[in-house]
């Protein structure tokens, strides 16, 4: 990371921005701004997945930046309501299933946001299917809570508990994705399954170990970001903002600097 070289560790101006950096990681844990970029990517993936059924061919296209923005800003509102009403769970400790289907309702309805066209009020249904088994795909395996302990310098996954159930149903449900979206010639949705399917499948087969956690939880929707970016490219600025703010945070507050869309929750030996 740029960051770690211009401000080392163990340097001076490092202690000086630790000392101050909690303030903005407060604000950012109290406001939930981690969550809000799998919230923009899966509305920005919708919109992209909209541009695609208008024109197979439309890529690298800046002019639909403004509508873009505005379904960004419904589905932020969308998500701040549910947050507040504790209609959407966010929590640091496993879900109960009924409560993982609720937010997987949520986060489709921001797909629907991006996808809907308002100008013709319709969206092919059978279009969203691999859109849906991704994000089921995706949220399951958020139910490992991996957290820092900064006292040891290393990564805490909250147990292995349903490891095969959380793994296999991830793993099936980016084989269908992947079928699908080929059969439904829809390039983006097809590939990104295809390549995102290896992760649960080597968290799955390999030893337990945090890594493989680390990676699943961060390259599946790093690859559903890019290739949301191939039809929509004005996201590549908020994305490239937000992640760098992030791991700006991270480092600063914990000398974190492997790949985060999220700030990392520090936990030591005492509370776990």
């Amino acid at each position: 990371m740029i960051l770690a070289r211009l401000i080392p560790k163990h340097s001076k101006n490092y202690t000086n921005f630790n000392k101050d950096i909690s303030v903005y990681a407060e604000l950012i844990e109290k406001y939930n701004i981690i969550n809000l970029f799998s919230v923009w990517i899966i509305t920005v993936s919708g919109f992209s997945y909209m541009l695609g059924q208008i024109d197979r061919y439309s890529y690298w296209d800046w002019s639909q930046y403004s509508d873009g923005i505005i379904r960004l800003i419904l589905s932020t509102i969308l998500f701040y309501l549910c947050s507040k009403n504790k209609i959407l769970k966010i929590s640091n400790n496993r879900l109960i299933y009924s409560d993982l289907i609720i937010n997987i309702v949520i986060y489709s309805i921001f797909f629907l946001i991006g996808a809907i066209n308002i100008s013709m009020i319709e969206i092919n249904i059978l279009g969203f299917l691999p859109y849906a088994c991704a994000i089921i795909g995706g949220i399951v395996i958020y139910e490992f809570k991996i957290s820092y302990d900064k006292e040891n310098d290393d990564w805490i996954i909250d147990g292995w508990d349903n490891k095969v159930n959380y793994l296999a149903l991830s793993f099936i449900l980016m084989i269908i994705s992947a079928v699908f979206g080929y059969k439904l010639d829809d390039p983006i949705i097809s590939t990104v399954s295809m390549v995102s399917l290896f992760f649960p499948a080597v968290a799955l087969i390999w030893p337990n170990h945090v890594r493989h956690i680390k990676r699943l939880q961060f390259y599946p929707l790093f690859v559903l970001a890019m290739f949301t970016c191939v039809r929509s490219p004005w996201f590549l600025i908020i994305l490239g903002i937000h992640f760098f703010i992030m791991r700006s945070v991270n480092y600063l507050k914990y000398g974190i600097t492997y790949p985060s869309f999220g700030v990392a929750q520090e936990e030591t030996l005492a509370d776990v």
